[in-house]
This record gives C-alpha cells, structure tokens and sequence, in this order.
C-alpha cells in the first residue's frame, strides 16, 4: 500500500516538470545564418529542360540494330538531343562500292540554331544534308568546304559556298553520310564533327564505320617481268581462290593493251574451286610498255572483280639520246654551231632516216640544215645553225622519218639563242 502511495507522489511531482518543458520555445539560429533556398532564374529552367530533353532522347534511341539502306540490320549506337545514333556500322564491303549511313536529326531547341562547321576526317568521305526543302554537300576534296545544292533539270547542280547552316526551331533533318570501300581490307572509319550555336549541344561527332573484306586470294598478287625488249615475250601464272565462296567462275577479264594474251583453267582445290591464270605479255607494239593491271569479272555476289598487277620495264625499239629534246645553248653570232642526237636500235636493225624536214621554225630555212651519219649500228642525226644566223631565238622541230618496221617517224624539239 505504501509503495502505491508513494509512486502516485512521483507521478504528480513529474507532471509540471514536463507540462513547463512542453511550453518553453525551441531555441534556433538567426534567420541570417543560412540563406533560404532562392527561386530558379529562366536560364536554370532552360538548362534543366534542355537536359530532359536530351535525356528523353537517348531513353526513345532505337534499338542495337535498326534497318539501313544497304539493306539488312546494321548495329547502330550513340545518341544526343539532336541526334537518336551517332555511330553506324555500315556493314562489310568486298573490295568496291559505298558505304552508305543515314543520321536523322531535329533541333531540340525552340530557336534557331547555326552549323557553323561540318568538318569531315578524310578525303575519302562525304556527306549531304537535307533539311526541308535544302539541300548541302559537304566536300572533302580538293579542299573541304560545305556549299547549298539546287537541283536544275537537265543541267549540272548549281553549287554555292556557304559559312552555315540554319537549323529552325524543331526542324527535322537528315544527313547520309558515304565512305569510299574500293579496294580497302580490314577496318575503316570516318567522322563528321559538326560544331554549332546550341549552348547545350555545341559539339556533335557523327561515326560511320565499315569492314572491307578480302573475297579472292590471289598468288602472288604482284608479277614483275624485270627488263624485256619490245619485241620479247614471257610468261606468268597465277592461282586464284575465293574465300568466300566455294563454287564460282571467271568470265571475263579486261586487258590494258593487246600486249596480253591470258587464259584460265579451273584445278583442283580441296572443296573450293580455284583458278590457274596462265598468261604471256609481249611483244609490245608500240615505243614505250611497263605492263599493266588485269582485272578478271566473276559471278561472285554482284559481279565482284579482282586485279593481277603485271610489271615489265619494256625497253622500246629505240634509244634517242639525249632525248626528244635538244638544247642548242648561246650561239655567238658570226659561228657555226652544231648539235647531235643519236638514235640506238635494240632489235639489230640497219636504221636510216629517209627523210629530215623542219617544221614551226622561228629562222628562215636558209640558216639551220640537218644532215644524219652512221657510228656502227647507231644513227646520228646533226642538226647545224650557221654562221650567218641572224640574232635571236632559234627554236623548231626536227621530224626524222625512219625505216624501222615500227617506230616510222620521231620528233625533236630544239631551241638555242643567237647572240
């Protein structure tokens, strides 16, 4: 009973304790010690905006493959508020053809926004954008520059340089970018950097890429004849085999010159076929030959080809020194001055000229003559200025007709100053 009584006098000791620390104000820090939270300005509000914009971009980017004009899904990546890809794989090329990649874009911003410089990083690509009913290319040779294109019927593209592009408010816009495959193995890549005024997006770098592929294994890939006359001929093989594909046919090759005569064969390969080339070049009908390129069109995807590169350092019918050019030098009036040109035969032929005529003279006929001699197999022919040439330029061409079987006529050009 006791111990009732006495924590009922606890309790009533502790309820005014409590009732007078409920009632005290809570102590804080002036006002001033912490600045309160301001209002957002309108930059803060278009900044955070653009960004959702930007983000809501990349959240709608489709998917790893999308549909390309080369046809076929090709794997496509990247993205920014302008741009839903900026890197495309365009695929694998077989030795030729264009690698073809579409951007499409739409200004994000509610003003108009300026391409100040589209700058593509190589030669060997190029790219045209289309926005609206514009049309502009940017070309990367000779020298880079972006120029408007206007369609004219019947007639050439009319190009203009101009220094930007305008994009409206929201405007909507496509850029197809082209890369150069021909005769490329392995990777390659290029870009676009295009820089502009939009302060979210200044900077924006387009990525195309594609894989060049080898089709044919060609052994050797490079035939070199060393040094041959015009009138030799030798002979070359070569053994082709498609990596690709297991059954396939030559159907024609293009020559550079009736200097060749080829052939092929089809020979046993294990489960592929391959090709024996056999082929001869020689001899060469004309003054000067050095082989040639010889490309072979097959049925392989869509007429693929493959080159044999032919190599010969072919020595002409003749050798004329010092050349097809003859220096006469200063004259001293009132001297005779005369000059040689030799003509050597490789074949062993007995060359003479059977006719020296001059043509374009700048003197009268009656002061340069040319007479011509043999020094054992070789043929001179002089050409000679006499001592009563008057002063001034000598200058013409000496036609030396021959009896060669090929080489029936040769010019020299000649000048010299009378002083």
């Amino acid at each position: 009973m006791n111990t009732i009584r006495n924590l009922g006098v606890a309790v009533a000791l502790a309820l005014p304790a409590l009732a007078q620390t409920t009632s005290e104000p809570t102590t804080s820090e002036p006002a001033t010690s912490e600045p309160a939270t301001s209002e957002p300005t309108k930059s803060d509000v278009q900044l955070q905006a653009a960004r959702k914009q930007k983000a809501k971009a990349r959240a709608q980017q489709p998917a790893d493959k999308i549909p390309d004009g080369g046809g076929g899904a090709l794997k496509a990546s990247g993205g920014n508020s302008w741009f839903p890809v900026t890197v495309r794989e365009l695929g694998t090329f077989y030795g030729s053809g264009e690698a073809i990649g579409k951007f499409e874009f739409q200004n994000p911003q509610a003003t108009a926004v300026d391409w100040l410089a589209l700058t593509p990083s190589c030669q060997c690509a190029s790219a045209e954008i289309t926005v609206g009913e514009r049309t502009y290319r940017v070309i990367s040779k000779p020298q880079k520059r972006v120029v408007r294109v206007t369609k004219r019927p019947g007639q050439p593209d009319l190009q203009e340089n101009v220094q930007k592009i305008t994009i409206a408010p929201h405007e909507r816009g496509r850029i197809v970018t082209r890369l150069d495959m021909n005769k490329i193995t392995g990777n390659k890549f290029a870009t676009l950097d295009i820089h502009s005024t939009d302060p979210v997006e200044p900077h924006t770098k387009l990525t195309f890429r594609a894989n060049g592929a080898q089709l044919f294994n060609v052994m050797p890939k490079e035939i070199n004849l060393n040094k041959m006359t015009w009138n030799e001929t030798r002979e070359f093989s070569v053994t082709v085999t498609s990596t690709m594909k297991k059954d396939w046919k030559i159907l024609g090759v293009d020559s550079p010159s009736d200097a060749f005569d080829v052939s092929w064969e089809a020979v046993p390969a294990g489960d592929n076929t391959s090709y024996r080339i056999s082929g001869k070049y020689g001899p060469v009908n004309s003054e000067v030959g050095g082989g040639g390129m010889l490309k072979f069109r097959t049925n392989v995807g869509n007429n693929a080809s493959f080159d044999v590169r032919v190599l010969a350092f072919v020595q002409g019918p003749l050798d004329v020194k010092p050349g097809g050019f003859l220096t006469l030098g200063l004259i001293r009036k009132g001297k005779a001055s005369k000059k040689a040109v030799t003509f050597t035969p490789n074949d062993g032929a007995d060359l003479k000229a059977t006719e020296l005529k001059f043509e374009k003279m700048t003197l009268a006929p009656e002061f340069v003559s040319a007479t011509q001699r043999k020094d054992g197999n070789n043929l001179v022919v002089e050409i000679a200025v006499a001592d009563n040439a008057p002063a001034g330029l000598v200058k013409g061409e000496l036609v030396v007709q021959l009896n060669h079987p090929l080489i029936k006529e040769k010019r020299i050009m000649f000048n010299g100053f009378v002083r």
